[in-house]
């Protein structure tokens, strides 16, 4: 018996050096595959970027060592350039969108953007992205009612790249399905640049006589004003009176204050006198950032508002009209001139 359980614990002791020796191996057999994989990324990350900006005579050498790569050694050399192209500008990211292109990289993302795999189809919406080829818009068009919403975050985004003003209705249509999908709407809107602006007029005119997804309206407001669409001012003051639409309001008072336009002054004076507070803050902050210092006067007047947010937004926008502002401030009795006052004395050292 004695012998058995020493036999035993023998095997016992021999099996867990065993797991130890087996584990180490196990960890040295990782660690020296991430370090070749690394020297290979390294590898290529270097004939990219001599490809890209070294001397003549070596960046064709290295373009022609790229282009003859086949298979698993050109998937290295893809994913190292999409992860460079964010990260260089003017002619390097033109090579880079080239080279890619001459390799039927466009092909290959557009069939990741197909796969069964939401992970793989996000990939390839973001390589479609990165390339900016005009034709892969449709395709990302279709990915914005895809099941997965990290395939429709991406999509949006590489339709902002891209930049066709066509894919602006499909992407509002994206924010009235999903809402989450807002800011990034806004962004691709953002890149997008001017050319979006007539569609949002046209959108924002509709939404103005046909109110149907406050969301949207707000949204389109917005992206006017980060636009800088001057010519938007007009239709933006009739949104800004819609009482139908709470978001609307309050989206174009942000919108024609970003935009700077004098004659909005009137209207966001008169906005402040409504019942919603979050639309007299938005018209208060607004009137600030159009600096018109004749507005001093009848701001101040806003500085007895029973909401705290809305008096301190007055007293924000009473310093941004400088002396006419700070004069009124001083005036005043409220605790948010005082507030104001004191806190711009601060920050002038005073």
């Amino acid at each position: 018996m004695r012998q058995l359980v020493l036999a035993l614990l023998l095997v016992l002791g021999l099996t867990a050096v065993l797991m130890v020796v087996g584990l180490f191996a196990v960890r040295i057999g990782r660690e020296l595959h991430e370090r070749r994989r690394e020297t290979r990324h390294g590898e290529v990350r270097t004939t990219i970027l001599t490809a890209l900006m070294g001397e003549p005579d070596e960046a064709g050498l290295a373009r022609t060592e790229l282009r003859s790569r086949t298979g698993p050694a050109w998937a290295q050399v893809e994913d190292q350039a999409f992860a460079m192209i964010p990260k260089v500008k003017g002619d390097s990211h033109d090579a880079l969108v080239t080279l890619l292109l001459s390799k039927g990289a466009a092909a290959h993302a557009a069939a990741l953007a197909r796969s069964g795999s939401p992970v793989r189809r996000a990939r390839g919406a973001h390589r479609l992205g990165a390339l900016a080829q005009a034709d892969a818009v449709s395709l990302l068009l279709g990915l914005l009612r895809d099941k997965a919403f990290l395939v429709r975050r991406t999509a949006v985004r590489a339709l902002g790249q891209i930049g066709d003003p066509l894919a602006v209705p499909p992407l509002l249509d994206a924010v009235t399905a999903d809402p989450r999908l807002s800011r990034d709407v806004l962004a691709a809107v953002d890149r997008i640049g001017e050319a979006a602006a007539p569609t949002l007029r046209r959108e924002l005119l509709r939404s103005v006589s046909d109110p149907h997804d406050n969301r949207r309206a707000a949204l389109t407001a917005i992206g006017l004003g980060a636009l800088g669409d001057v010519s938007a001012v007009p239709l933006l003051t009739v949104a800004l009176e819609d009482r139908d639409q709470p978001g609307l309001a309050v989206a174009s008072a942000h919108a024609l204050g970003a935009l700077g336009s004098p004659e909005a002054v009137e209207p966001l004076l008169r906005a402040m006198r409504e019942a919603d507070p979050d639309l007299r803050v938005a018209a208060a902050a607004s009137i600030g950032r159009i600096g018109d210092i004749r507005a001093a006067v009848r701001l101040a007047e806003s500085l007895r508002d029973r909401h705290h947010l809305t008096s301190r937004a007055v007293a924000g926008a009473l310093l941004r009209l400088g002396e006419p502002g700070r004069s009124a401030l001083e005036a005043s009795p409220s605790p948010y001139a005082a507030e104001a006052l004191a806190v711009h004395r601060v920050r002038q050292g005073v």
